[in-house]
């Protein structure tokens, strides 16, 4: 069969930009140095495509240029999540209002095979599989809004989320679908309130667990002179 769709070339920049994302949400630490030269010499490119991945990366709140250093991961701060979550919760609490009303018998029937994918994930606790159809069953609501500039704030702001979710979630005795019950039982009710308030309640148990992961530890004062 001769293929029909047409073949997407991608360009060194945006080839840079995927490896570089992945590796920061899925194994860099925070504050590692970023130097140009090196990520050339290992990605067989010039310094150019590299410099403009950075520049996307750090409009994306992944990379940090800090005077002198050059470029480095970004910190993971609780200010940055708080903004992040906020966001979220109003874009995505939306899509899901609208969401939910609209969606078909079709879109239901995705959604439900998807949850029972994601119940294996949780099972198996399979963090990047569990991540990754938890993002296809909330979008497969959410396309039923038939808001394609909401779809794509919502796709966006979850992927500057990533690294705070995977931290969040990564040893957490709460690897399960509870969410995603309750949100897939309002999408089939089409009932639109339940659902934005599903996915705000979900968002915020996020943030609240975040903020305890990356609050300060003070250590405790010295009472071996009191």
């Amino acid at each position: 069969m001769l293929r029909t769709t047409p073949l997407v070339i991608k360009s060194a920049e945006d080839q840079v930009y995927e490896v570089l994302r992945d590796e920061i949400v899925h194994t860099m630490e925070p504050g590692l140095p970023l130097p140009l030269a090196q990520i050339a010499e290992r990605l067989g490119v010039s310094t150019m495509p590299v410099r403009a991945a950075l520049m996307r990366l750090e409009a994306d709140g992944l990379v940090r240029q800090q005077p002198r250093r050059g470029a480095i991961v970004a910190p993971l701060e609780v200010e940055d999540v708080q903004e992040i979550q906020a966001i979220r919760s109003g874009i995505e609490g939306l899509a899901a209002r609208l969401g939910a009303r609209r969606i078909d018998a079709w879109g239901l029937g995705r959604m439900a095979e998807l949850l029972g994918v994601l119940r294996s994930a949780a099972a198996r606790r399979d963090l990047d599989q569990f991540l990754r159809i938890a993002t296809e069953f909330e979008d497969e609501c959410y396309r039923a809004a038939s808001r394609p500039r909401l779809l794509h704030l919502v796709q966006g702001h979850r992927q500057a989320a990533q690294r705070y979710v995977r931290l969040a979630l990564g040893d957490s005795p709460d690897f399960e679908v509870g969410f995603h019950d309750r949100f897939f039982a309002a999408a089939s009710a089409h009932d639109g309130p339940a659902a934005e308030s599903i996915i705000r309640e979900e968002l915020a148990w996020t943030l609240e667990r975040l903020t305890r992961r990356l609050a300060p530890t003070t250590q405790p004062a010295d009472r071996s002179h009191a």
